[in-house]
């Protein structure tokens, strides 16, 4: 380093501000530039691979307090898939380590859905059992589309559902006063509370036709 605020790097050799390099914890900077040792690590990752999966396997294993050849014994008492739904893990990834939250004991081994769906359901089972209990078989306070059905059985007459509160006296008066002149439909369909194309329809008869 200079005074100028520059060093040589041992990697690459070139003379590079300070901002290119880490610090070094002691108040100095680091021997190789941070492209050189973003470099070097791109190139032990590609050729320690393996070697990473490996470790990382065993690490993730040993949270659970399981080793490899525990692992692989319940993949194969699993016959190869998921303990719940047979399959494999869609992610590709192996399959999850479920374990009780309680006791901390492990349980088998899932694919990523099933583990997600299993802890949503372990957080709400109480809950949900409660509300099955009350409500499983339908709401009491209900009519479960009974009005509806009646509703839909009953006869139309022509009406639409956005006019049917209105009257045959009100379609003769508004076709009367339309046809008089002095009014609009736009002025029709405030005073009556319906949209301007429901008065359209009215008006040209295409609806409400038993009206004479």
């Amino acid at each position: 380093m200079d005074e100028t605020g520059h060093k040589a790097c041992t990697g690459c050799r070139e003379r590079k501000p300070l901002t290119d390099f880490h610090r070094d914890g002691r108040g100095g900077y680091l021997g190789r530039c941070r492209p050189c040792r973003a470099a070097t690590r791109r190139v032990w990752r590609e050729t320690y691979k393996e070697r990473q999966a490996t470790y990382r396997r065993r690490f993730q294993l040993s949270q659970y307090g399981l080793t490899e050849e525990e692992y692989d014994l319940m993949l194969a008492a699993q016959d190869g898939g998921c303990a719940m739904c047979g399959g494999a893990c869609p992610s590709g990834r192996q399959l999850a380590v479920d374990h009780c939250h309680v006791s901390g004991r492990v349980r088998g081994l899932l694919c990523v859905r099933c583990n997600q769906a299993l802890g949503v359901y372990e957080a709400i089972r109480d809950a949900a059992g409660g509300y099955l209990a009350a409500y499983g078989a339908g709401n009491p306070h209900i009519s479960h589309g009974v009005a509806l059905r009646d509703q839909r059985a009953a006869p139309r007459v022509g009406r639409r559902a956005g006019t049917s509160k209105l009257t045959d006296d009100d379609i003769r008066t508004m076709r009367q006063r339309y046809e008089a002149g002095g009014v609009t439909q736009r002025s029709l369909a405030a005073e009556y509370g319906i949209s301007q194309n429901a008065v359209g329809l009215i008006l040209r008869r295409r609806s409400w036709q038993h009206v004479a």
